[in-house]
């Protein structure tokens, strides 16, 4: 009965119309703001949109000469037939699945030794992200150098502390030349991952690690228990960041070796820019892109889902 008088003494309110906006000049603030973003909408459409459109056309097209043809997926089917795209595809996922283990690896090392060393933090900082700012095409001719055959640093090096007993051509040899280039990659990646690492490891409380001291827990214990789980996130973003970026190299391939010797330094983007402007097969180049492409979204979507979850995780 109370509920029932006090519904009909309480004044009724106004029905909100559907499909009728709350407030008058809602309308118009939402179209002045679609004015506001057109600019970055358009010129987004015009750097990525509008080449992606026209790279898959051309997928579908083939070029011999002045002469071109609409083929359809006719270049898809000689990509995947051809043994060039599976040793690309091994080359690039052994290429990539090595440099993000030694990223992770040591880029997490160097981040604990950061976090922890009490002097001299912000020189050490910087000489360990120096490898990272320098741009790629000057690194990698810098590594040229100093992997020469004849006289190079690292051959004198090794040499005079008894690692090899001749010089060798780290770049003219199949499994040096792969060797090599996961160095370079390596030297020039973990700046990236230790920054992401250390900024996750200021993040965890201090007085976790003085109440697991006082219980008597071991450095080895209080990583496993502490570190890793609270870290668990930064090293997922991290590595799936690296994966992206590792997977579609070209700069230091394309400075140091080419692809070669004999591909096995050929990965995904460098058999693409071979294909393309060495056999001057763009049809088959754009194929290889857009199946790159595919491969690249596919981490990319990975990404975005760990993230998502993790955000929904911490709203909770």
């Amino acid at each position: 009965m109370t509920a029932v008088s006090d519904s009909l003494s309480r004044p009724a309110l106004p029905q909100r119309r559907r499909g009728h906006t709350a407030r008058p000049g809602l309308e118009s603030e939402r179209w002045h703001g679609y004015l506001f973003i057109a600019p970055a909408f358009i010129f987004l459409c015009a750097v990525i949109v509008l080449p992606l459109i026209k790279a898959f056309w051309t997928s579908l097209e083939r070029t011999r000469g002045l002469n071109t043809m609409f083929v359809g997926f006719d270049n898809y089917v000689r990509v995947l037939e051809s043994e060039a795209f599976w040793n690309s595809l091994w080359v690039s996922l052994s290429f990539t699945a090595l440099c993000v283990a030694m990223h992770m690896a040591i880029g997490l090392g160097l981040a604990m030794l950061l976090n922890r060393v009490a002097h001299a933090r912000a020189v050490l900082r910087v000489a360990f992200l120096t490898p990272w700012m320098v741009a790629p095409a000057i690194g990698s001719t810098i590594w040229l150098w100093l992997l020469e055959p004849q006289f190079g640093v690292v051959n004198y090096l090794f040499s005079a502390v008894g690692l090899i007993d001749s010089y060798k051509a780290w770049l003219g040899e199949p499994s040096l030349a792969f060797g090599s280039i996961v160095a370079v990659d390596v030297w020039r990646g973990v700046p990236f991952v230790m920054l992401l690492l250390l900024a996750g490891l200021q993040t965890i409380p201090v007085e976790q690690y003085e109440a697991a001291s006082i219980d008597g827990a071991s450095p080895l214990q209080q990583f496993r228990y502490i570190t890793l789980p609270n870290l668990k996130y930064f090293i997922v973003v991290a590595s799936t960041l690296d994966i992206i970026n590792t997977i579609r190299m070209f700069d230091i391939i394309a400075v140091m070796t080419g692809g070669g010797p004999v591909g096995a330094t050929e990965v995904l983007p460098a058999l693409l820019y071979n294909t393309a402007f060495r056999a001057n097969h763009f049809g088959e180049a754009a194929a290889i892109g857009v199946l790159l492409l595919i491969l690249v979204l596919a981490f990319s979507v990975l990404y975005v889902g760990l993230t998502r979850t993790h955000a929904q995780e911490g709203s909770r």
